[in-house]
């Protein structure tokens, strides 16, 4: 009887953990967290099928016009300006050349990749604003209860 065990055998403390975490994972997330490590979508119907991932046509439409990018070409130069408008055959960038703004037209075609840059000057001191804002209240807070507590 040696290697057998007993249905009345209690599980060890690391299987009782890791079922207890899973089942507060799946009640949390659901099935999201899951699917999304494996890769897959749940479609309507309930079939499963690999994640699609977006063209590049489908990523530029998603970025607000005026937004600075940087695009590398095929050619493996690189171009920095701002969208401007988009068509179904590519889109314009404008760019600064000394002291004047050129619009160029970039085909899809010939778009290896595009990258996002990062947010205005604007949005950084905003950004700013709101964490020293933040902050300052927080201390006022802490002051207020602290002045509160004390005794005279």
């Amino acid at each position: 009887m040696k290697g057998r065990t007993s249905l009345n055998a209690k599980p060890s403390g690391g299987v009782i953990t890791n079922v207890i975490a899973l089942a507060l994972v799946y009640a949390l997330f659901g099935t999201s967290v899951l699917q999304a490590s494996a890769g897959i979508h749940v479609v309507g119907s309930g079939q499963e099928e690999p994640a699609k991932k977006p063209t590049l046509q489908e990523r530029i439409l998603q970025v607000p016009q005026g937004t600075m990018i940087e695009v590398r070409l095929l050619n493996k130069h690189r171009v920095r300006g701002r969208l401007g408008e988009i068509s179904s055959e590519g889109f314009s960038l404008q760019t600064a050349q000394e002291n004047k703004v050129e619009t160029q037209k970039i085909a899809f075609t010939d778009v290896k990749s595009i990258k996002q840059l990062e947010g205005t000057t604007g949005k950084k001191v905003g950004k700013g604003l709101i964490y020293a804002l933040a902050g300052i209240g927080a201390l006022t807070v802490v002051l207020v209860i602290w002045a509160a507590s004390r005794e005279d």
